[in-house]
């Protein structure tokens, strides 16, 4: 029986979208059959084609076509797919979403989705990827945006110019700028990161602000602390560094490790064999502490 239903249905919208649709009381207001390009209300379609205005409930059954310029505002169910100019409300679709220019309010995609400027919750299958994002997006697989104030989840790794706020990423996350929070399963690796960021194999970046944890951390300039496991190594150290072999060409600070070694020094280290490359010839080389100042 409900399969009888959905065929009249989809029969019926068929119908009425090869006649350009059919709106009761009125074909701009109340309930819609058909593509009615510009409708308030609830109307349902089988196929959204050259659609300029659509305001309250849009059910559709197949991709859209011709997009271009279309608005949407309310709630949107998109058996297969949607696709706009610009969404307000909440939209959920079994396959994609595409948000051409902005989108704001939740966003839910069986597959992927793809947008300008979005603010709100994003949540795709697989992937998602945007301009500038102010919210949250949850992705499967990946993640990519140029600008984010707000969290991102990604199932496998997430990539952005300039985020400001928390990522979660199951193995790599990268970015240009990134202040805030960032958590990856295997690694970190960015231009200037500043905030804490924990990578399981490791963390790298031009310069580093903060604390970085990971089996190993590398970058140009650390100002804060950088946590690693086996292997540090860093150009200029203000703050404290660990590592089974831990190297700063000058540090200021503290440097604790098994095998600790800086050019030059402006502080301590604590290891069980420590060099400081400048200085005395008798104090390059000394066991357990080493310290300048």
């Amino acid at each position: 029986m409900r399969h009888l239903a959905l065929t009249c249905l989809a029969t019926l919208l068929a119908a009425t979208a090869t006649a350009g649709g059919l709106g009761l009381p009125t074909s701009h207001h109340g309930l819609g059959l058909g593509n009615l390009t510009e409708f308030s209300g609830i109307r349902l379609n089988l196929q959204d084609r050259g659609v300029r205005e659509v305001n309250g409930l849009n059910v559709t059954l197949w991709l859209p076509r011709n997009h271009a310029g279309g608005r949407y505002q309310g709630v949107g169910v998109h058996l297969i797919g949607a696709s706009g100019d610009s969404f307000r409300g909440v939209y959920v679709s079994g396959l994609a979403t595409a948000v051409v220019d902005e989108g704001q309010g939740v966003f839910v995609s069986g597959l992927g989705f793809g947008g300008g400027d979005l603010a709100g919750l994003v949540i795709a299958g697989l992937g998602a990827g945007m301009s500038d994002l102010s919210g949250v997006a949850v992705a499967g697989l990946g993640l990519g945006a140029e600008r984010v104030q707000g969290i991102l989840l990604a199932g496998l790794g997430a990539g952005v110019e300039d985020i400001d706020g928390i990522a979660l990423a199951l193995l790599g996350f990268g970015a240009e700028d990134a202040t805030g929070v960032m958590l990856a399963g295997l690694g970190i690796g960015g231009q200037n990161l500043r905030g804490v960021f924990a990578g399981g194999l490791g963390v790298g970046a031009e310069t580093l602000a903060g604390v970085a944890v990971g089996g190993g951390v590398r970058s140009a300039m650390t100002q804060g602390l950088a946590l690693a496991a086996v292997y540090q190594r860093t150009e200029l150290l203000y703050g404290v560094s660990t590592g089974l072999y831990n190297r700063a060409d000058e540090a200021h600070g503290l440097m604790l490790g098994v095998v600790n070694h800086a050019e030059v020094l402006r502080g301590v280290q604590i290891g069980l064999l420590n060099h400081v490359g400048s200085g005395p010839a008798a104090a390059r080389w000394l066991p357990l502490i080493n310290a300048r100042f």
